[in-house]
């Protein structure tokens, strides 16, 4: 061991005269640990809420839309043939999207109304266990279990209920709003009907609900119902066309690529929208909230930093004597500038590694407990997701970690310095 590190080790022991610097030591150490955790804690939650929530978005939504300028379009078949050996797609489904009311006999509700094909796996898998948490739920929470049940409610929606209406999913939330649940008739009601004396026409139609989905979003379980895609094409008089072709991607994080890359391979009159332009603000109001509590945050590290300056400032005023004597013996200014910063490495490295070492502990507990979800229960209403999420990334606490030991150094610079700034003839004069 060099003499500057067993000096500095020395240094920071307490023991006789030593007390009050020993002390301000470990608020140091504390000031470092506390930044730390509550950077690593905070970061993992927030990266938690984003990705569940992006999780959810894309389970109620497709990856990428291809959708065409000149509205609803024919030939559908066709361009998903395009789209096939585009690199990068795993499925595609035609879907029509379009407004109406749903009413029963004590309430209306405005609603999207999404018409799917039932016989594709790709419609079938993206509503599914939706479908499944939010109408077998109470008899089974396994999630392969709630896919499947979902699965078999979707492929009914070709057909019709026993009383001869046609079929109808609706959201959680909706089917509260309109007091209609599985097995009830619910009226659902277009604008665009036919030109009656009058003018136009409202056109009405009787549907039975057979499902009932859950996607843990209020937005969502609220507006939507699907229907299968003959249904929607009979009911708002489109026959063969769509609203559009929803296309499902390996990596979704390539989905801007992909869907340029199908543009550009389809031309005019069609364009594509991935679900990140989808979402644009809401993703990037959650970076800059992750972004700003992390800077905030990092100020409690900060303020940690300081403390090593006025610790390691009055350690230097107390062994003026000794930086003296170890000069006199030949002691470079080097060696007695590293002393100093072995010093506040030292407290900076303990802080940090407890810091980091209890952030991942109290975020394994997050993750793994129910704990929070018991003492502070989401409310629906106001979150779009029900859970306490947490996401450990590695990345995040490696970042947290080296910017508090650059910190913690950047710390150590000035009473290092001060300290091999010192006159030993000063220093000495009066001993």
């Amino acid at each position: 061991m060099s003499y500057e590190s067993l000096i500095s080790l020395r240094y920071l022991k307490s023991g006789t005269g030593r007390g009050f610097l020993s002390a301000i030591g470990l608020i140091s150490i504390l000031g470092v640990f506390l930044g730390v955790a509550s950077l690593d804690v905070v970061l993992s939650v927030m990266k938690g809420f984003e990705d569940e929530l992006r999780d959810k978005i894309i389970g109620a939504s497709s990856h990428v839309v291809v959708m065409s300028y000149e509205g609803d379009f024919k030939d559908f078949a066709e361009v998903e043939k395009k789209l096939a050996p585009t690199p990068g797609v795993i499925s595609t489904s035609p879907f029509i999207y379009n407004h109406g009311m749903l009413t029963t006999e004590h309430a209306v509700s405005g609603s999207i109304i999404r018409g799917i094909d039932p016989g594709n796996s790709a419609s079938v898998a993206a509503v599914a266990e939706a479908v499944g948490k939010g109408s077998a739920a109470e008899i089974n929470t396994d999630r392969e279990t709630l896919s499947r049940e979902g699965a078999r409610i979707v492929s009914r929606l070709s057909g019709r209920t026993p009383s001869g209406h046609p079929s109808i999913i609706i959201g959680r939330e909706l089917s509260n709003l309109i007091g209609a649940g599985i097995g009830d008739t619910v009226n659902l009601v277009s604008p665009y009907g036919k030109i009656g004396p009058f003018g136009p026409m409202a056109k009405i139609r009787k549907f039975g609900v057979i499902g009932v989905f859950d996607y843990g979003m209020i937005e969502y379980d609220s507006s939507t119902a699907y229907v299968s895609l003959d249904t929607a094409m009979n009911f708002f008089e489109t026959p063969g066309r769509v609203t559009g072709i929803e296309v499902r991607v390996d990596d979704i994080y390539k989905a801007r690529s992909t869907g340029d890359e199908i543009a550009e391979n389809l031309g005019f009159p069609f364009y594509s929208r991935n679900w990140e332009d989808s979402n644009r603000s809401l993703f990037r109001a959650l970076r800059l909230e992750r972004m700003a509590i992390g800077i905030f945050l990092g100020f409690i590290v900060l303020v940690a930093a300081l403390n090593i300056v006025s610790t390691l400032t009055m350690l230097v005023m107390e062994k003026k004597r000794d930086i003296a004597v170890l000069m006199s013996m030949g002691a470079r200014k080097s060696g007695i500038r590293r002393i100093f910063v072995y010093d506040g490495m030292i407290i900076g490295t303990i802080g940090t590694a407890l810091g980091t070492l209890f952030g991942y502990l109290i975020c394994r507990f997050l993750e793994t407990s129910n704990f929070i979800k018991e003492m502070i229960p989401f409310d629906d209403n106001v979150y779009p997701i029900s859970e306490f999420p947490v996401r450990i990334e590695p990345a995040y606490f490696l970042v947290v970690a080296v910017s508090s030991l650059v910190i913690c150094f950047l710390a150590t610079l000035y009473p290092s310095y001060r300290a091999s700034r010192e006159n030993p003839v000063e220093s000495l004069r009066y001993e």
